[in-house]
């Protein structure tokens, strides 16, 4: 019988011990430890954009991807070239959480160049894998 309670007592002590850690986790866990979902990207859906008589080009992603609520923000970073290196880093924005696209001058952008878009989600610190968008830029020189 003195077993039997303690070993109810270890199993009841470790059980209330881990439920914190386990509310936490449940947050980022999808099968995986840590494992925050990457978002998916709506715009641009092609691999050459036409920017021709055009302010700006739209980024775009849906906002069901994790937990709209806890999310912090998302992590935007636009790369000229096809390599998601930091020297090749045109551009970088932190964008509140309930914000599902940005808009970037379309003079920042070459006629005929390459550009990679990287986005992430970030909860508490933890982010997600980036999502990766390689795409050529087309438009007029007078542009």
């Amino acid at each position: 019988m003195l077993k039997r309670s303690l070993l109810t007592a270890f199993i009841l002590s470790t059980a209330i011990a881990a439920a914190p850690a386990q509310s936490f986790l449940t947050e980022h866990d999808i099968g995986e430890s840590d494992y925050t979902a990457p978002p998916r990207l709506i715009k641009p859906s092609t691999d050459v954009v036409d920017l021709s008589g055009k302010d700006c080009l739209e980024f775009s992603w849906s906002p069901h991807e994790g937990d709209q609520v806890k999310r912090e923000y998302y992590d935007l970073r636009l790369y000229r070239g096809r390599q998601a290196y930091g020297q090749y880093r045109i551009y970088m924005a932190r964008v509140p959480p309930r914000q599902w696209s940005v808009c970037i001058e379309s003079g920042m952008f070459e006629d005929g160049a390459y550009y990679t878009l990287t986005l992430r989600q970030v909860y508490r610190g933890f982010k997600s894998k980036r999502t990766f968008q390689t795409f050529r830029v087309m438009k007029p020189s007078g542009l």
